[in-house]
């Protein structure tokens, strides 16, 4: 891969891309309300709350992101959050973090991009009056389309890929803030501090504390940009200020546009807000109330979502084969996988790989979700994807939990100045938040199919523990060179 070729900008672009804003307030803000109203229906209109749910979130995964922010400063290495954790940890821990940090990027890069896409398709289609033909079917077809044309993006090279994220993330991040503020001027009688308070679940901190675990995946990007360290110019300085700059605009943008969304639609209309008849509230929104300007807006919206939705599965693609490709080149897995495009700098092997084995979860999961809502492919694609997604969730909070547990002994170890808060008080609150949500998860009496999600993924850590206890007893110089690269 070729170093030095990207900018603070770039690194930026990158991170903030990977959460899609734009697919993140239409898609992910209506999942959580959709979870709320299935999992608490005795509060309605609970719904109303989520722009402080998200406040909170938003608190834990800055809480979160301190540990990788300050591992940044001193580590640059396409292995990311593994290459922190071996030098922390050890090699073993290192291994359980790899293969979690590839797990969740996966589940993120089908349940939320290449999913996310299609059931926004899917929904926003018949609103446009276009009946898709063959609709339990069409959406194979489309995957296959949509993981080419992201597969060839990544092949081109991060530069080229990166200097059309740059450009489009920044008209996304305007138009959801400006229409935000309009719509809630528009509504400035209705304008109220409820939804930053906890009266919508009847002052319930059970119902707003588990919201607020499963809402952390909200900000899941933010650490983006550490994967493309190595590609970065002065890494050890633009990684973390990425970092920070991602929260910052992140927060801003998505909360205000939840607060304008819940706004707008109306607290006594909560209980519709991302129910089966209205799966995309934003749409009808958007569509409405713009005055003569409405049609255009609209428009507007959907093109800058369905571009939010590739070029986060953009994003989610570049990282999963950075981590594989360093895998791969420090010889824990395939050496193959390493191998480079000679011209474009891109891991082909990597990049392919990540291809093959997402078109396979895509279609797996949405034919299982189809079967089991037969007739209804908006809803069955939808329950798919935050099915992925909530998959995802414990397997990705383990990998925040190591690189917490990892921070104190790695600065130790170097024998570098060592902060009680920055370095073991603030990465300590943050670990025992996600071991809090772990089992608020598995506690959480979810109805199938989502119970099923969490099950899922605490089997699959215990796979991932297993791997790299057989790692051990049989490849141990294999995985003694895990995470021995930096910059």
């Amino acid at each position: 891969m070729k170093i030095n070729q990207l900018g603070l900008r770039h690194a930026i672009s990158q991170a903030t891309a990977l959460n899609a804003p734009g697919g993140t307030i239409v898609l992910y803000i209506t999942s959580i309300a959709a979870l709320m109203t299935f999992t608490f229906s005795s509060y309605p209109d609970g719904s109303f709350a989520i722009p402080l749910i998200l406040v909170l979130s938003l608190a834990i995964y800055a809480l979160m992101s301190f540990s990788m922010y300050e591992f940044s400063k001193e580590i640059s290495s396409s292995g990311g959050y593994y290459s922190f954790v071996s030098r922390g940890l050890g090699p073993s821990a290192g291994y359980v973090t790899a293969l979690s940090y590839v797990s969740y990027q996966f589940l993120s890069f089908t349940g939320f991009g290449i999913l996310g896409f299609i059931g926004f398709v899917y929904g926003v289609f018949p609103q446009l009056g276009i009946n898709l033909p063959y609709q339990q079917f069409l959406w194979i077809p489309i995957t296959v389309v949509f993981v080419a044309l992201i597969s060839v993006l990544i092949y081109s090279g991060i530069k080229p890929s990166l200097k059309f994220v740059s450009f489009t993330i920044v008209i996304e991040l305007s138009f959801f803030l400006i229409t935000s503020v309009f719509l809630l001027l528009k509504f400035h009688n209705s304008l109220t501090i409820a939804p930053f308070t906890p009266s919508p679940v009847g002052n319930n901190p059970i119902i707003l504390s588990t919201m607020m675990i499963y809402s952390i995946g909200t900000f899941v990007g933010i650490g983006g940009s550490i994967p493309i360290a190595e590609e970065t110019k002065n890494p050890k300085r633009n990684v973390p200020l990425a970092i920070i700059s991602t929260i910052i605009i992140l927060g801003v943008v998505i909360v205000i546009s939840s607060y304008a969304q819940v706004i707008a639609w109306g607290f006594s209309n909560m209980s519709t807000f991302g129910n089966s008849a209205n799966p995309y509230p934003v749409l009808s929104i958007y569509h409405t109330n713009f005055g003569v300007l409405s049609t255009g807006i609209y428009a507007i919206l959907i093109i800058l979502v369905i571009n939010s939705y590739f070029t986060a599965t953009v994003s989610l693609g570049t990282n999963a084969t950075r981590v594989l490709f360093s895998l791969a080149r420090e010889k824990v897995i395939n050496e193959r996988i390493s191998k480079t495009h000679p011209k474009h700098g891109s891991p082909t092997f990597a990049t392919l790989l990540v291809a093959v084995i997402s078109t396979g979860v895509v279609i797996a999961t949405g034919v299982a979700f189809e079967l089991a809502n037969p007739g209804d492919p908006v809803q069955a694609l939808i329950y798919s994807s935050l099915f992925l997604l909530i998959l995802e969730s414990p397997i990705s909070y383990l990998v925040h939990i190591l690189t917490n547990s990892s921070l104190y002994i790695y600065l130790k170890k170097e024998g570098k100045k060592i902060s009680l808060l920055k370095h073991v008080i603030i990465p300590t609150i943050s670990s025992i938040t996600l071991i809090f949500a772990i089992f608020i998860a598995i506690d959480l009496d979810l109805s199938a199919p989502y119970v099923y999600a969490i099950y899922g993924s605490i089997a699959w850590i215990g796979a991932i523990i297993l791997a790299t206890v057989i790692m051990k007893a049989k490849f141990k110089q294999k995985l003694d060179l895990i995470g021995d690269f930096s910059l």
